[in-house]
């Protein structure tokens, strides 16, 4: 009899179902030189039956938690999100008292279906929806029990309708090689018509869809920031 990894064996009476999983990063909250854990990484319980998962080789820590406004109301507009931890132990109150209420921290969701967690027959790390990303804007709530943090995008949309940007199906909008968007830091350089070059100062994003797949391979998730599958609705 095939034994069955201890993920599929918690899964494998159910149907897939659809899972969230987040990363706190408070790197930009540390000093300079800190060892402090930088990073955190969490699900939520009642999604796991109470269960830490663990995708890509991270392990998601089962957390009671609720979030919400995470998604684009029918106006094309997002909600104010926020995301509400219990305080097991005071563990968020800790963390809040050491790095000044976790403001201007990261918060990241992917969400992926529990039959693609590590360790399931059909574990797949690419199989995943996102990231979506945002930033602690302050600490909306706090007791024994609970702490609520309001979230934004890393822009202000306070009154803005999403797009908030142009639709462009050839041009990638991101800023070569930062942190938000295009993260590469590759040592492989090529100019704005995509021919290799030997220096990175001569290095130059020709923000196509072929300049994204130089630098991160055609068979990679690609972070282009145009709108290949764009139509043009005059035809």
């Amino acid at each position: 009899m095939t034994q069955l990894p201890p993920n599929a064996e918690l899964f494998k009476t159910q149907l897939p179902e659809v899972i969230d999983l987040f990363t706190l990063d408070i790197t930009v909250l540390l000093p300079a030189g800190s060892s402090d854990q930088a990073i955190y990484r969490f699900c939520n319980w009642t999604d796991t039956s109470g269960n830490d998962v663990v995708y890509d080789g991270n392990t998601y820590t089962a957390l009671p938690l609720q979030a919400s406004g995470f998604e684009l109301n029918t106006k094309g507009q997002l909600e104010r999100p926020s995301i509400t931890f219990a305080n097991v132990g005071l563990a968020i109150t800790g963390l809040t008292n050491t790095y000044d209420d976790l403001v201007g921290s990261t918060v990241q969701r992917i969400r992926t279906l529990t039959t693609y967690l590590d360790g399931a027959v059909t574990a797949d790390p690419d199989a995943y929806w996102g990231p979506d990303q945002w930033i602690v804007e302050q600490k909306s709530n706090e007791n024994k029990l609970t702490v609520t943090f309001q979230l934004a995008v890393p822009f202000d949309l306070e009154g803005r309708a999403l797009p908030g940007r142009r639709l462009l199906r050839e041009q990638c909008q991101w800023i070569y090689r930062s942190e938000i968007g295009c993260h590469y830091d590759g040592s492989s350089y090529w100019d704005a018509n995509d021919d290799a070059v030997a220096s990175l100062a001569d290095d130059v994003c020709g923000k196509r869809l072929s300049s994204c797949r130089l630098r991160f391979g055609s068979g990679s998730r690609l972070p282009f920031g145009g709108f290949p599958g764009l139509v043009d609705s005059q035809g």
